[in-house]
């Protein structure tokens, strides 16, 4: 099975589905809608906090501060799904691969589609940043998160991107 970079994604809770959907912009020049279920997003963002406090130790919180300040100032557009004919799916297993300077995830639905990022530190802080906020918009509890993760909450913003 292939997997496709994936270059940007947009989160939104599909209440209809009760599941968290990534509109996803790929490298390739397609997209591709993916779904989270709430038992593997809660695994999934276990994982992901593991794997961001083992590169914390190594990298300073001051450095950290400054680049969130720096990508903050960033304008995201976001994912607009323009045709009918992509790539919809569930996800059911996610890998995770240790990077010299970050990590690899790759989504899969075990079958045909995988879609990977490739990120450091900061942009898997984000990722939790952005997951934390689903969460809350989709009524599910947030237990699985650690206390370092503050979120401003708008409930009138049902999507968040990320680039």
């Amino acid at each position: 099975m292939q997997s496709n970079l994936l270059k940007t994604f947009t989160a939104n809770f599909d209440p209809e589905e009760d599941r968290i959907r990534l509109d996803c912009d790929l490298h390739i020049e397609e997209q591709a809608q993916i779904f989270f279920t709430q038992r593997l997003g809660r695994l999934f963002v276990i994982e992901l906090v593991k794997k961001v406090e083992e590169m914390s130790v190594a990298s300073s919180s001051h450095d950290l501060k400054t680049d969130e300040k720096l990508s903050s100032n960033e304008i995201k557009e976001p994912v607009s799904i323009s045709s009918k004919q992509i790539n919809t799916w569930l996800i059911k297993s996610i890998d995770f691969e240790n990077l010299e300077d970050g990590l690899r995830i790759i989504f899969k639905d075990n079958k045909l589609h995988a879609v990977h990022i490739e990120g450091d530190e900061l942009l898997l802080r984000s990722i939790l940043d952005v997951f934390f906020k689903m969460f809350y918009i989709a009524e599910w509890n947030t237990d699985c998160f650690p206390a370092w993760i503050v979120v401003k909450t708008n409930t009138e913003s049902r999507s968040v991107t990320i680039h």
